[in-house]
């Protein structure tokens, strides 16, 4: 059985796309009330794909209704959030289980592993998805999930059963090194997103003149963490993550429009921290981090 923490986006999309393939799945939603709400549904979730509609029957729990062991954890949860969830599940954990974090940024993968003793593996997401309902996911764009150990371990016999017709995903033998360039791409595309509320592509003309010192600042930061990526190669790799994604909306300015608290601690706010422990001035990092958390309290999304 795999157990999914956290039913927004990307955990309703593993949810479909693991039943889809066969896979005995139980999503674990935050308390009763969303219980129930799932309950009017009758346990159905609508997966949505080039226009595509599929119904999916889906058991659902809250992390206090069972007390059944579990053996393998998905944590689809926000970064905040994240602690605190898997915390609530401790006890039910495995001595043996295998927990897969799969969220944004970093900081939250570190604090989960810090608690607990079992395995406990990081991945980078690059899928698209978003919810029209609570109950109905729209898988926008197809993606490659890397999954790695960060303490260099050989990945776990269960994740043989996610085959590519349900998770298309590699083993990452540095997933940190993945992760770090993943944050750099994020701190270089999600704050801009939200301050001037654009979509993906519209930021190189937004931060025209800013975005070039920004990257520069973020080679340094990656550097710092022994992590040798060539000057233009950071460049490259996020102007074309812009091109590819031009007409998406960021998880941040998702969240916004939502009114749900983001994950700036967790992508500008490590970054920040990140930069300090190492010694680094990165004017432009911080500012950015700083206009943005201003913005996001003025909008009641963010406590200074």
């Amino acid at each position: 059985m795999l157990h999914i923490l956290g039913a927004g986006s990307l955990g309703l999309l593993w949810a479909a796309r693991l039943i889809q393939a066969g896979l005995p799945v139980t999503l674990l939603v935050r308390d009763t009330a969303a219980r129930q709400h799932w309950q009017q549904t009758g346990d159905q979730m609508t997966l949505e794909y080039q226009g595509q509609h599929h119904q999916i029957p889906v058991h659902i729990e809250t992390p206090d209704s069972h007390t059944s062991p579990i053996q393998h954890l998905i944590v689809a949860t926000k970064s905040h959030a994240s602690l605190q969830a898997v915390q609530r599940l401790q006890p039910r954990l495995c001595a043996d289980a295998s927990i897969l974090l799969l969220q944004n940024g970093l900081g939250s993968q570190q604090q989960i592993s810090a608690l607990l003793s079992q395995q406990v593996l990081y991945a980078s997401v690059t899928d698209g998805a978003w919810r029209r309902t609570p109950c109905h996911v729209v898988w926008a764009g197809k993606g490659v999930t890397q999954i790695g150990d960060p303490r260099g371990l050989p990945f776990p016999n269960w994740l043989s059963a996610l085959h590519g017709d349900c998770i298309d995903w590699q083993w990452q033998a540095d997933i940190l090194q993945v992760l770090w360039v993943k944050l750099a791409i994020n701190c270089a595309i999600n704050p801009y997103t939200v301050l001037h509320d654009c979509r993906n592509g519209d930021v190189p003309q937004h931060a025209r003149a800013e975005l070039p010192l920004l990257i520069s600042e973020l080679q340094q930061l990656l550097r710092a963490q022994n992590l040798e990526i060539e000057p233009d190669a950071l460049s490259e790799r996020i102007h074309a993550v812009i091109q590819a994604t031009a007409n998406n909306s960021s998880s941040m300015r998702q969240d916004v429009h939502a009114g749900r608290p983001t994950e700036i601690d967790y992508i500008t706010g490590f970054a920040c921290n990140s930069a300090m422990a190492a010694g680094l001035h990165l004017p432009v990092l911080m500012s950015l981090h700083t206009r943005l958390k201003t913005h996001l309290a003025t909008l009641g999304l963010y406590q200074q």
